[in-house]
């Protein structure tokens, strides 16, 4: 029975490059599959064939175009298309032309050698490459594509701010708390993977509310934006159920009704949940408990601790 014939597949494919004007340009893929395999090119989707500037060839399944000059107007997106009886298949890569000026002199191209130079604020550099030339790159500043949305958020939490940046590479992030920079930890990461940058925080507590600022910044500036964290507290009832061991450990008693009544265990904070907090000391004095210092140290306890879930 006859082996199914295999369907083109680029192994190798060409790489995006930067090429100053009046150069020229070559991308080469490689290709496995059933022959024949025929080979187009495009650029930014249409057909370009052997002539005038190009010179396509396809030898020994190696596919090479060569771009004989570059010029401003051959900055783009190049594909190859391999097809053959049994399917097809694309690689692509882009090509960027860079504009080239005459260096000031022959004495100061030698002086400045290969170094960096930034020119401010148009964001361009330049490099000295011979003594004939000046390579001009434009660098793109930093920008938010999505801010991070503020959030409102309970006690305990695990929360992230996320935005999605762009801009020429490489970039860096910087996450502050106020006007604190945040550094990664055990309730603390930070990252930056593909243009999203997050800020993850851990078990976040009342104290961490405040505004979230995220900068962005490259070699061609920086920029930032601020977001909100709100962190809802423990409710006035919820804290008291928490510190109701607490309150009975501080009595050092269990508190019970008056003593010609039989004596029956009463539950702390059923007697002070429905009460109002000036009313305190009257109901206490009703049931017989009598460390009034005692009970407003622990009511004080309570507030100093109580966030009011808005």
């Amino acid at each position: 029975m006859p082996q199914p014939k295999q369907a083109p597949v680029f192994d190798i494919k060409p790489e995006s490059i930067d090429v100053p004007f009046g150069e020229s340009a070559d991308f080469e893929c490689h290709v496995t599959g059933a022959q024949p395999i025929h080979i187009t090119w495009s650029k930014d989707g249409r057909e370009i064939r052997t002539g005038g500037n190009f010179n396509i060839t396809f030898t020994a399944n190696t596919a090479h175009l060569r771009v004989l000059r570059v010029g401003k107007g051959d900055s783009g997106q190049y594909t190859c298309q391999a097809s053959n009886e049994a399917g097809k298949d694309f690689c692509s890569a882009q090509l960027k032309s860079l504009a080239a000026r005459p260096a000031p002199s022959r004495t100061a191209a030698t002086a400045a050698g290969a170094c960096w130079a930034s020119v401010s604020p148009a964001a361009l550099k330049f490099k000295y490459t011979s003594f004939l030339s000046v390579l001009f790159v434009c660098l793109e500043s930093p920008s938010f594509v999505k801010k991070p949305e503020p959030l409102d958020v309970l006690s305990g939490a695990n929360i992230t701010f996320t935005s999605i940046v762009k801009g020429s590479p490489p970039l860096e992030v910087k996450w502050f708390r106020g006007s604190v920079e945040l550094v990664p930890g055990p309730r603390c990461n930070i990252t930056l993977q593909d243009s999203v940058a997050e800020l993850e925080l851990f078990d976040v507590h009342p104290l961490e509310s405040g505004d979230y600022t995220c900068q962005v910044s490259n070699e061609a500036g920086k920029i930032s934006c601020t977001t909100h964290l709100f962190v809802k507290g423990l409710s006035r009832l919820l804290l008291l159920i928490l510190l109701k061991d607490d309150l009975l450990a501080l009595f050092d008693f269990t508190p019970t009704k008056r003593k010609e009544e039989e004596e029956q265990p009463i539950d702390i904070l059923e007697l002070l949940k429905n009460v109002d907090p000036k009313e305190y000391e009257k109901y206490a004095r009703m049931y017989g408990i009598t460390d009034f210092r005692g009970m407003n140290s622990v009511l004080d306890k309570c507030k100093s601790l109580t966030f009011s879930i808005l």
